[in-house]
């Protein structure tokens, strides 16, 4: 059981948003955009004592309930079984209500129910009554009339209920579905069952302290791993029940009372005493019955071991420390399975781990970035022996290395938007897309040929592309999508004489190694909304046949990726969200310049100390030296100008 989807509405930033969830998914999105409102409702919807206050309700509106729902799918036959009144489509939604009532804050589960207005009519007697007569009025009413005639002969408030949910069971066309009277049964037992057995939520926030999870003390995982995995073995060897045994023996004879005088002997001296103050008084001790006694078990002393140096948790990197978090975590809720399996539950129904983390990449360096996403994408699907059997994880992520165009159907972008009220607070939205609907956007601005192009056939087509810069693309507000590094230069170059620094604004000028790479980030990037920029060369005047049919193709293919007129080889142009030279930009800048750009490039690498040309064109720096002299000189490249300027108004 895995959840399909999580609703909030009235949370923080989310005023009513809806996450389609995946076996991994990973949240985007600028800081503040509402990655973390999502996992901290998830967090509230499992908490087995949640607290909210005010601020937790968007805008501090507390007249209105914070609803998280979540939506579970791939039930097993024992779940479809035990919440066969809630399911629709082999589906369960169960939310969580939070609201004020009489000045506290309070939470109630309920689930998504075949109801009948009427019947509603007369639960909420019940709910609403203490002794039950109106109740028993209203339904005595109702069973009166033709349509309800079936109902059973009720009296007490529990054979009311039940007999009302029978009748929906047996009419479930004369019902509807809708939230239920608050007695559907949470993660502890209520009413008729556990949700709890079926999922269990884990949550590592950013911020989270190590050394106390490492500490074997009363609620620390290491504690309950020690309680489940180690103590409940050594309380059950026999060596130790013999040794209690033994002991209580000796113990008992030892402390035997009628061996024991000290007793009698203190009542009579103290009764002595109390007679010269009431002389018909007298004092009586006896022994109370001797306790059981009980062995304490060992506590843990973790350490962590790295370059075969021992320190305490706490005394550990921040990034190991992380790591051993993750690792304990995942080993405690394994052993809790295995715990519950003992109590009887089947090895059908573990429970699945539903894993939240703020940020996986904390701490981390770069290598171990990328091993640990690819770890974690491992675990979510099932392939990391010793942790659970199933793991559906929710990350919220700034890293390159935990996304990629390959992974899009896991990738969720958030961004605030404004509110249907404009006076209200910016509200975090959700944009999502999926590999079926990119391939048949890609196969289209290819011209349709072939075969469409199906998710199977397009993956080998962004595996040839990905990188961790191209990754960085879901993180900007703006993409800037180029040939190659030459043209990356010329762009940042420009923005800097021209006074913009594009990095800070939001804006990733991304190389894709040629023309023929731009089509599928460029549909990617726009299906998640992420304004995007494209610049190419026509390569017009090649001598190459086969070249000069293979830009011809490419340029064909540009033209219907940004809406252009279609021609085997454009002729320069800018536009809002494009760009095209109809040779190559660097011919076009020479063009602009005049005559003195190659002695502007030369002064430029002799000074900066750069031998080769080629080495020269694609550095930003260079590009910005030769651009401030042409500058200076009354001279420059209208054509890059624009472009920058065409980038940055799509903030």
């Amino acid at each position: 059981m895995i959840v399909h989807k999580v609703s909030v509405q009235n949370f923080r930033s989310i005023e009513n948003e809806i996450l389609f969830c995946s076996e991994l998914t990973a949240l985007v999105g600028r800081n503040g955009s509402g990655k973390s409102s999502f996992l901290r409702a998830l967090e509230l919807f499992y908490s087995l004592s949640p607290k909210v206050d005010s601020e937790d309700f968007y805008n501090r509106d507390i007249t209105r309930e914070i609803v998280i729902s979540v939506t579970y799918k791939s039930l097993n036959g024992e779940a479809l079984s035990l919440f066969e009144k809630y399911v629709e489509n082999n589906e369960l939604t169960v939310e969580r209500v939070f609201s004020l009532k009489d000045g506290k804050f309070s939470s109630s589960y309920h689930g998504s129910s075949l109801q009948n207005d009427k019947c509603s009519e007369v639960r909420e007697a019940l709910l609403l009554t203490d002794s039950g007569k109106t109740a028993k009025e209203k339904y005595a009413q109702l069973k009166a009339g033709p349509e309800f005639s079936s109902l059973v002969h009720a009296t007490t408030k529990a054979a009311i209920s039940e007999s009302l949910k029978n009748w929906e069971r047996a009419n479930p066309a004369k019902c509807s579905r809708s939230r239920d009277d608050g007695q559907f049964f949470g993660f502890k037992s209520v009413a008729s069952g556990y949700l709890g057995r079926f999922t269990k939520f884990l949550f590592i926030p950013a911020i989270r302290d190590a050394s106390q999870d490492a500490a074997d003390g009363a609620s620390s995982p290491i504690a309950e791993l020690m309680n489940l995995v180690v103590r409940s073995v050594l309380a059950g060897k026999t060596e130790l029940a013999d040794l209690k045994r033994t002991t209580q023996t000796q113990f008992g004879e030892l402390m035997d009372p009628s061996k024991l005088s000290e007793l009698s002997v203190l009542a009579g001296g103290m009764t002595h005493t109390l007679q010269s103050f009431v002389p018909d008084a007298s004092i009586e001790m006896s022994w109370q019955k001797l306790p059981d006694i009980d062995f304490p078990l060992p506590k843990a002393d973790t350490k962590l071991n790295q370059d075969g140096y021992a320190s305490s948790v706490g005394r550990a990197g921040h990034g190991l420390q992380r790591a051993f978090i993750l690792t304990a975590l995942q080993h405690l809720a394994l052993a809790q399975q295995k715990d519950g399996a003992a109590e009887g539950v089947s090895s059908a129904v573990l429970p699945v781990l539903i894993l939240a983390i703020e940020e996986p990449e904390l701490y981390q360096h770069p290598n171990s970035q990328h091993h640990l996403a690819r770890i974690i994408l491992e675990i979510a699907k099932g392939k990391t022996p010793g942790v659970a059997e199933k793991t559906q994880v929710i990350y919220g992520t700034h890293s390159p290395y935990f996304v990629g165009i390959d992974r899009i159907d896991q990738i969720r972008l958030l961004r605030k938007q404004k509110s249907v009220v404009d006076s209200n607070p910016r509200v975090t939205k959700v944009i999502q897309t999926d590999l079926d609907r990119v391939a048949r956007k890609v196969w289209e601005v290819n011209g349709s040929n072939g075969l469409a192009f199906t998710p199977l056939t397009l993956l080998p087509r962004l595996a040839s592309i990905m990188t961790p810069s191209l990754n960085e693309g879901f993180f900007a507000d703006v993409v800037v999508l180029v040939e190659g590094e030459g043209d990356v230069a010329a762009i940042c170059g420009a923005s800097g004489v021209l006074g913009y620094d594009l990095a800070s604004m939001g804006v990733s000028v991304i190389a894709c190694n040629g023309k023929n790479s731009i089509d599928r980030p460029a549909v990617i990037f726009s299906e998640l909304g992420i304004s995007t920029f494209i610049v190419w060369d026509s390569d017009k005047g090649q001598s190459d046949s086969k070249k000069i049919a293979q830009s011809a193709k490419d340029n064909q293919t540009m033209g219907r990726l940004v809406g252009a007129v279609l021609e085997d080889f454009p002729a320069t142009q800018v536009a809002d969200r494009y760009a095209c030279f109809e040779v190559k930009l660097e011919e076009t800048l020479r063009e602009e310049i005049g005559g003195n750009f190659e002695k502007y490039l030369k002064e430029i690498q002799d000074k900066l100390g750069i031998p080769k040309r080629d080495w020269a064109m694609k550095m930003p720096t260079v590009y910005s030296e030769v651009l401030r002299i042409a500058k200076a000189n009354g001279e420059g490249s209208v054509t890059l100008e624009t472009i920058v300027k065409n980038i940055v108004a799509l903030k």
